[in-house]
């Protein structure tokens, strides 16, 4: 990751009194009281030498009971002009920080984010709402003293206990009692709660069903006719809890939790705990070179199997069923070689810190090669079906127009970020793995509206063809005897494959993998070397890239609703996590 130059910070803390650069190896990370953070974010997001125009994230770490203050803010913003990262530190006094709205607008899921899951309110904030939990529930998530398993206070006999009269045995014999679940008028409160003025008699709800929204989304619009005015967006029922799991198991344990957010391209949300373990770790550079070029290939034939899925998906929305068959049969050959190698095809959980599980089996690079030789005539079928089709066209052309100043604003990422004319991908910027090493453009597009987002996705799946093909060539003039788990040359450096032993050091980091939807960025704050992270942040694209539905659909009929929500392409395990 290219962090700011510890010079450009150093000239910070000279010209502002009340900033300070901490001592950190894996990042650059300032720390500003709070009465002076707005002032000072402005200057870097303003600033002609800084330019931090772009929202990365912004959340807290809880510090413990006994700490005073308790609760610290994290910023993570970047400047497209310098290609440049920075991490922002501040103190929340009196569980209170100042809102970021009026700076980023993508600073809005954030902030309900963070009242959510840690009780810290936002001054200035206009509509500080819960985000994944219903109105009415009276605990913060995410705050150190809040149990893994929860508060178990509400009684939940099951069936099982009628039928036998209460008598059991054995199995089933557990506890009545569970954690809170939501009511209907606990639903219909968060509901009027989420769009409290509305200028139309009904609002109207789509979902949450899996149909139509991709996933169990709750989305609400207030509509003038068949034109929508106002949007909000209900969140949260698949929340997986995987950041409070994830504080409390070894780094190379978490990994499998990741599987189950993005479960369409599960390998890479592996590959970004990785990357931001072996980052904290000070081994990324280590990493053996048949690791890294295995990793690179399973993560882009993983982004052309989550496109297909996309594709297919997208098309059917919109009334084209027989793309849905023809990419399903050609994600289910990439699904076989997943299998192969790994042993699951969906749950993948092959990547570990420090490398990959196992080596390549006999014949894997064969069928790979065997796949990639129909592929591309396979997707020029697709683009001759729907690139040119008049009907394609007029539901995409010209259809909810997402700015560059969107991207900067919203902090998009992934191919709505690049559909809208910004090149920002991780893979060029970060150069993690092989991805320094092997050739590969990265397409934009010109209005950034619903046919770029097409146009751009179509494009990656073809420069992934061409990535793939390289990493083949490489690992093909590679002996079985290379290593494909890094082994510390310090004996007082415990990496294990199942993570026993393994410590995280002293610091923070921030790093990610430019997965099929986005960044996914992961935050690990340890303020001591320890097995279990203090805090650990998953910065989900798909969160962010959703957030702007709610813009981008305003004044468009309620059809288009449909032709958005399928080019942003979110996956509800990831948004909610």
């Amino acid at each position: 990751m290219s962090w700011i130059t510890l010079d450009k910070a150093k000239r910070l803390e000279e010209k502002f009194d009340f900033v300070k650069v901490l001592e950190n190896e894996q990042a650059t990370v300032l720390e500003v009281p709070k009465e002076n953070l707005i002032q000072f974010l402005k200057f870097l997001k303003e600033d002609p030498d800084y330019l931090f125009k772009m929202f990365i994230d912004w959340t807290i770490v809880d510090h413990g009971e006994k700490a005073d203050p308790r609760f610290q803010g994290v910023v993570i913003l970047f400047s497209p002009e310098y290609k440049e990262r920075i991490i922002i530190k501040t103190w929340a006094t009196d569980e209170t920080l100042p809102t970021l709205t009026t700076l980023w607008s993508g600073a809005k899921w954030a902030e309900r984010e963070a009242w959510d899951m840690f009780g810290i309110k936002f001054e200035g904030h206009d509509h500080l709402v819960r985000m994944f939990l219903w109105e009415g529930y009276p605990y913060h998530p995410l705050r150190k003293d809040f149990p893994v398993r929860g508060i178990e206070e509400v009684e939940l006999p099951s069936l099982n206990e009628t039928e036998r009269n209460d008598q059991l045995e054995g199995m089933m014999n557990y506890s009545r009692m569970h954690t809170a679940l939501p009511t209907l008028e606990d639903l219909e409160r968060t509901q009027k709660i989420r769009m409290p003025e509305k200028s139309s008699q009904v609002v109207l709800n789509w979902g949450p069903l899996h149909p139509g929204t991709h996933g169990t989304i709750w989305f609400l619009f207030d509509m003038e006719g068949e034109y929508v005015k106002k949007c909000d967006i209900i969140i949260g029922q698949l929340h997986r809890g995987i950041e409070k799991l994830a504080e409390n198991l070894n780094v190379q344990q978490i990994i499998p939790y990741t599987d189950r957010m993005d479960y369409i391209a599960s390998i890479n949300e592996n590959h970004s705990v990785c990357v931001a373990a072996e980052k904290l770790l000070g081994i990324h550079e280590k990493i053996p070179e048949k690791a890294k070029y295995i990793r690179t290939m399973m993560a882009e034939l993983s982004r052309i199997n989550s496109h297909l899925l996309w594709l297919g998906t997208y098309a059917l929305d919109l009334g084209a069923l027989t793309m849905f068959l023809y990419t399903f049969r050609e994600r289910e050959k990439i699904m076989d070689i997943f299998e192969g190698i790994t042993g699951a095809r969906f749950t993948i959980n092959y990547f570990r810190v420090g490398g990959v599980y196992a080596d390549l089996p006999y014949g894997a690079l064969d069928a790979i090669e065997h796949f990639l030789k129909d592929f591309p005539t396979r997707l020029a079928d697709y683009e001759r079906l729907l690139t040119r089709n008049r009907i394609w066209l007029k539901r995409n052309v010209d259809v909810c127009i997402i700015t560059e100043e969107d991207v900067y604003d919203y902090g998009l990422t992934g191919a709505v970020a690049r559909a809208s004319g910004v090149p920002y991908d991780l893979r060029k910027i970060d150069k993690y793995d092989a991805y320094g090493e092997v050739d590969f453009d990265v397409p934009v597009g010109e209005k950034g509206d619903s046919y770029d987002r097409y146009l751009v996705r179509i494009e990656e799946i073809k420069q992934s063809v061409r990535i793939v093909n390289q990493c083949i060539e490489k690992l093909r003039k590679m002996s079985k005897n290379d290593p494909f788990f890094y082994e510390p040359e310090d004996k007082k450096m415990k990496i294990t494959i199942d993570g026993r032993g393994t410590k995280l050091k002293k610091g923070e980091v921030y790093a990610g993998t430019d997965n099929p939807r986005g960044e996914l960025g992961v935050y690990i704050y340890m303020p001591k070397d320890g097995i279990k992270p203090h805090r650990f942040r998953l910065r989900s694209g798909a969160f962010y890239n959703l957030q702007v539905f709610t813009k981008a659909i305003i004044g468009r009929p309620i059809a288009d609703a449909i032709t958005l929500l399928s080019t942003i392409d979110p996956v509800v395990g990831e948004t909610d996590r």
